[in-house]
């Protein structure tokens, strides 16, 4: 591979991007298509390039597969949310959840001990929740 193979891949490269980010804001971003389609229509154009060079020796039309499967790769990255892996979270909307709690029933009574009814016993006689049988 020479130099101008490399800066031919390299300016493709930069072009591809460019035209996806723009392609993606104003049309794809609107599209409603499953991501297993597009990853099947990128690996098809992969394939396409794969068996191109083998009947023809011009190196734009062995390029121009390559570059639609990495267009299509790229909307299946962002389809399948792998562009989001590694982008820090948003804190925000953890801070900003409320709990909701349960009502407080005054009357109930979860835990009790045999402790806290001798005590409230000794205490006062007026409280009948507490009052031990005594035989």
């Amino acid at each position: 591979m020479n130099w101008t193979n490399l800066l031919v891949i390299f300016a493709m490269s930069i072009a591809i991007f460019f035209v996806y980010s723009i392609v993606n804001i104003n049309y794809l971003s609107k599209l409603k298509v499953s991501k297993w389609t597009v990853l099947v229509v990128s690996l098809v154009f992969l394939f396409i390039g794969l068996i191109i060079p083998a009947y023809t020796d011009n190196l734009v039309i062995h390029y121009i597969p390559t570059a639609i499967f990495v267009f299509f790769f790229l909307w299946y990255s962002d389809l399948s949310g792998l562009s989001k892996i590694g982008a820090p979270k948003n804190r925000t909307s953890a801070t900003n959840t409320t709990t909701i709690r349960p009502k407080a029933k005054p009357n109930k009574l979860k835990y009790v001990d045999e402790k806290d009814i001798v005590k409230a016993e000794e205490l006062k006689g007026k409280n009948k929740l507490f009052k031990k049988n005594k035989k």
